[in-house]
Order: structure tokens, then sequence, then C-alpha cells
């Protein structure tokens, strides 16, 4: 039976009435219930009213016995329950880009109930994220940080895990680049320093920009499509709303020549995990996260097949876990050239002798194809640093470790390999996320095929003619 209390000013007379209706028990064992709010009509007489609210009490009962869900949550308390039960299928750093969303999200829409937020709502608030700042601050280190560190006679990884910060962090104090200031702080504190002696501080004071602004469009986006799913509410308000235009850049890729001078240089100059790494982006095309979680047991020598069936990820939490790739498309299995594993295999016979150098110090318990020195998990950042010295270093054209990817995935579209085949090597989801991340290249390659059938069926006719 629904309950129905009357609600009064300060006058003392009735402006609305609250019906309430009992929905059975949570599994948490709680009673669960909805609520609903009527209001007379003016002009209405106590009759009129007492007869209309039994009506409607009635019918909102039974809508509620029906599996009508009238949705009291407000934002805020909807997107704290969403963490919840989404937040283990979440990398940490998915995770991290949501709760910086939601750090603007809460003041300007958390307080209101989710059925009630109307596209319009949403566009104006994209609207004023457009004339926001992004405030970030950071901080370049103005000591010899190495040098202190062996001054206190502690190691990178023993200071990183002090500070708690990850050791990349601590080589970038090392090389002067900029850290985020909230990581600048605990390095000042387990120096036992004010952060200003330690760190030039700076501040990022530049407007969010389309990409930025888009991201928290996907997230609002993702919360109100699982209200759709779970029948908090009917429609998503997300989908038609006015977004600030956004053009992808151009992939920037190394040409053929430069890649070619590029593998060359690395079999001349590189070390022999660096030359694998770079060569095995290139001709499989694969996530650096899958790269650096691949085992021995992944390597398949009698085959020529390189199998990726994991990422490895890095928080401050957990420091490096594992967890599936990043779609269910990305667990798949792609042939290499004898070149690039003849290469595998210097690597591992190098890992083999250095364990037995190691001896107890060896650290590998997961037979890691690509480690530290010591057999430990190698830093995400690596590949990176060495990309950007080495480039310096022999004057090739600086890219990023990501570009050996779509360098990938470019080379096999001028090919002419159809895009199923380019999106399964490349564990793209569907074969429209490849279409549009490469829309370019395929139409590239689409106007040189018509271009070179145009050719072949013009010469024969003008043959033909003579």
């Amino acid at each position: 039976m629904a309950q129905i209390e009357k609600k009064r000013n300060k006058n003392g007379d009735i402006i609305s009435y609250r019906i309430r209706v009992f929905c059975g028990y949570g599994a948490d064992g709680k009673q669960k219930s909805q609520s609903l709010t009527w209001k007379p009509k003016a002009g209405m007489t106590p009759k009129q009213i007492e007869k209309a609210v039994s009506k409607a009490a009635a019918e909102f009962e039974a809508a509620c016995m029906g599996g009508k869900v009238v949705n009291i949550r407000k934002l805020q308390n909807f997107i704290e329950d969403w963490f919840t039960v989404h937040e283990t299928a979440l990398t940490a750093s998915t995770i991290k880009k949501y709760r910086d969303c939601c750090k603007r999200i809460y003041p300007a829409l958390g307080h209101i109930r989710i059925d009630k937020i109307k596209t319009a709502d949403l566009d104006k608030f994209f609207v004023t994220l457009a004339d926001e700042r992004n405030g970030n601050a950071y901080g370049r280190c103005k000591i010899d940080l190495k040098a202190k560190l062996t001054e206190l006679k502690i190691t990178q990884k023993a200071f990183a895990a002090k500070a708690k910060v990850s050791t990349n962090c601590i080589r970038s104090c090392y090389n002067k680049e900029r850290i985020m200031w909230d990581n600048a702080v605990k390095i000042a504190k387990a120096l036992k320093k004010t952060p200003t002696s330690v760190f030039e501080k700076t501040a990022d004071d530049s407007k969010l920009s389309p990409k930025t602004i888009r991201c928290y469009h996907g997230f609002l986006s993702t919360v109100f499509s699982y209200a759709v799913k779970i029948g908090e509410i009917a429609v998503n308000p997300c989908l038609n709303c006015t977004l600030p235009k956004y053009e992808a850049p151009d992939h920037k890729i190394l040409s053929v020549a430069d890649t070619q001078r590029f593998l060359q240089l690395l079999d001349e100059h590189a070390e022999l995990k660096y030359r694998a790494f770079f060569n095995i982006g290139i001709y499989g095309g694969f996530r650096r996260g899958e790269i650096l979680a691949l085992t021995w047991d992944d390597i398949d020598f009698d085959n020529n097949m390189v199998h990726i069936r994991r990422a490895v990820h890095w928080s401050k939490d957990k420091g490096y876990y594992y967890t599936d790739p990043k779609t269910k498309k990305s667990k798949r299995s792609v042939k290499m050239t004898d070149r690039v594993m003849l290469i595998l295999r210097q690597v591992k016979n190098e890992q083999l002798s250095a364990k037995l150098n190691y001896g107890d110090y060896w650290n590998n318990p997961q037979k890691l194809v690509f480690t530290a020195d010591n057999g430990s998990t190698m830093a995400m950042g690596t590949p990176y640093k060495f990309l950007k010295k080495f480039c310096e270093e022999y004057e090739i054209p600086r890219v990023s470790v990501h570009s050996m990817r779509h360098l990938n995935a470019t080379l096999l579209i001028s090919k002419g390999t159809n895009v199923k085949t380019v999106q399964s090597l490349l564990g793209h989801s569907t074969a429209v996320t490849t279409m549009s991340i490469y829309a370019h290249e395929i139409q590239s390659a689409e106007a040189a095929a018509s271009e070179a059938l145009g050719e072949i069926l013009e010469n024969d006719l003008i043959k033909k003619a003579e």
C-alpha cells in the first residue's frame, strides 16, 4: 500500500504530497522504496485533491509493481555507484581520468537527479568547459637529484617507493623534465625539504581543448548508457549533444626510407632489447603495454608466432599489474618474419647469460621478454626515453612509441590489405574503429587503386583504338 505524506509550507498550508511505495528488499537486506511528489492544481477543492492524490498513488504503486523505476538518485550519487560496479573492470589510468572529470562534473551537475538532466543541460555544461582553464601545476627539479640520492645512499627504486611516486617520475627529475606538482611535493617531503627549494613551479593556464571536452562527454555518455541499461532513465541525454569541433591530428609516422634507416641504425648501435622492442612494434603493430607484458610462453619459435594475451599497466596504488588486452579482439596471434624471430632468440640467449651472472639477484619469475638489467619489469616509459634520445642522436624524425603501431597499419593499408584483416592484426574491437582511425590512409589507398584501375582500362582502350 502506498504511503501518502503531506508537505506543508511555513504557514502550515499543504503545498504537495509525497507518495512512497515499498518495492521489496535489495541484495543487502534493506527495504527498497520509490517516491513521487504530487502537487494539486490551483483551484482544486479539498475533496478533489483527496480523490486525485489517491488516484495518483494507486497509479504510481501499479507502475512500481510493474517494474517501473522512478529515479531519485542525483548524478553524483549515481556516478559513485557506477564506480563501485565498474571499478574492477577499469584500468587505474581510466579510473584516474574519470575521477578528474568528476572534479568539474559534480559542482555543475552532481546535485541534479539523473532523470531530470536533459541534453540542453549538458550542452550548457560543455559550453562552460570551453572557457575553463586546465589549472594543472608542474614542477621541474632544480637540484641534481641523482647526486643527492647517491649522497643519501639510497637507490632510485627505494626512493621512489619512499616518496610514493613511480621510478619514471624520478628519472624525469634526473632529466630536468617537468612532473605533476603533487609528485614534486611528495619527492620534496621524502627529502625533508620544502617543495620550492627543490622544484621550480609552473602552471598550465591554457583552456580546455575540444578533445578534452569530448572526454567529459564520453564519460557522461558511458554513465547515462548504464542508467538506460538498468532502467533508471529512458534515453541517454548525451546522444544529441552539441560538441566543439575536433579534428584528429594526422598520425606522425616515419617514411619507408626513414623506417629502413631506423632499423639499420638499431642493428648497428642499439642494445638488443631495444632492437627487439621496436622491431616487434613495427612488424606486429602491438600496443606498448602488450609488448611489455609478453612472456617467453607467448613466443612460438616453431611457427614464428607472437601471441598477445594480456597487457601491463602501472599505478601509484598497485605498481605494475596485468589485465586482459584493451578489447576482446585484442587477444590475437600474429605471424612474425624470420628477422624478428632471430632477434627474439638472441634476446632469450642474452637473458639466460644475464640470469647466470646475476644469480640470486635475478628477478624475472614471470619469464618476461622485456626486462630491466636484473630481470625486473621494464618501466613503461623506458622505450620512449630510449626512442627520444636515439632519434636525436641519429637525426631521425621525432616520433612516439605508439607511432610504430600507426606505421604498421599505414603500410598494410597502402599495400592493399583489407580493413577487416588490419582490424584483426591491430586488435581493434570492430572494423569501424579501424576505418575511423585510418580514414585518410584508406581513402588514399582507394584513390591509388582507382587510378591504377583507370590506367589499366584506359591503356587497353587506347590500344584497341589504335
